[in-house]
């Protein structure tokens, strides 16, 4: 996520800076600097800006920055630059609660070696314990998890304003988000999704001048099982849920494909409505799943049979 070089950075610049003058309070040369500031700068950590010949370095306001400043400034002793950099933020992200050395390796998608050695100068300094096989945060640093997602958002954050203005993030994962902006972006790691994805599927459903992009590197689609979830992260209402209803039967999505994403997208309860809702014909009806009458009109309207 992020390095132990950029970090110790992000440390030393606590207020406005030069080039010259990061290198001086890093001992490091100008040369080495500037390139570490364009990382950091393509990472969301520092914005820059010129004033004539000399390029000026400011912190970013992300709340990550303000959560590591109260950790190194609370702890003085403790190296957080050399104990966060590398792989540990992306482990210590999904240490909200205990976790074995396997659980991490896999949600991380690092190797069980990575874990071992990220962890254990963590709880070697008392910030983290290893009990009946499980890594826990000590009570007091349990705010590490919280500032490693935190820090995961500022990168997501970043990716985006390459491409839009304005947008809001709607869920986010390690290395995947969910976005919703009016503009349009050409990148491959962007996978459109939501109403206007529904159209493929002859399910015509307005966008209202809004679009929404999944962000991943790892797939390259989006399938049907993972529409119907964005679209209700997106937007519960009726009217979602009725449309998500009628993917499910036209494309026959198998059960325990979309409940595996669904805890994923923590919507586990709603895909489980929509599917004993199918299953009762609308005897079991929660939330604000249609009227079975409505939905099978609708239904008949799109020849979907259900």
């Amino acid at each position: 996520m992020y390095t132990e070089a950029e970090l110790q950075a992000l440390e030393a610049l606590q207020e406005a800076s030069t080039v010259s003058g990061l290198a001086d309070r890093l001992d490091r040369s100008r040369s080495y600097v500037s390139e570490l500031v364009a990382r950091m700068e393509s990472k969301g950590l520092v914005h820059t800006s010129r004033e004539g010949k000399q390029k000026q370095i400011n912190r970013s306001d992300a709340r990550a920055i303000e959560l590591f400043d109260k950790f190194v400034q609370q702890y003085t002793h403790i190296p957080f630059p050399e104990l966060l950099g590398g792989a540990t933020l992306r482990i210590l992200f999904h240490l909200q609660s205990p976790a074995t050395t396997t659980q991490l390796a896999e949600q991380a998608n690092v190797h069980r070696s990575t874990v071992h050695r990220s962890l254990s100068p963590l709880e070697n300094r008392g910030i983290l314990y290893k009990s009946d096989g499980e890594y826990t945060l000590n009570d007091e640093f349990e705010g590490l998890s919280m500032l490693a997602r935190e820090f995961a958002h500022v990168r997501h954050r970043q990716r985006v304003e390459d491409h839009a203005e304005s947008f809001t993030i709607l869920w986010d994962s390690l290395d995947e988000f969910l976005v919703q902006t009016r503009v349009e972006i050409e990148s491959e790691a962007f996978h459109l999704t939501g109403p206007e994805l529904f159209q493929q599927y002859d399910l015509p459903l307005m966008a209202r001048q809004r679009r929404y992009y999944l962000y991943s590197e790892s797939i390259e689609n989006i399938s049907p099982a993972e529409l119907c979830c964005h679209m209700l992260v997106i937007d519960d209402g009726t009217r979602s849920q009725s449309y998500c209803l009628l993917l499910i039967s036209e494309t026959g999505i198998e059960r325990d494909v979309v409940f595996t994403l669904a805890e994923k997208y923590d919507i586990v309860e709603q895909v489980s409505n929509l599917f004993e809702y199918l299953d009762t014909e609308g005897e079991s009806r929660s939330g604000r799943l249609p009227r079975w009458e409505e939905f099978r009109d609708l239904a008949e309207d799109y020849e979907v049979k259900v």
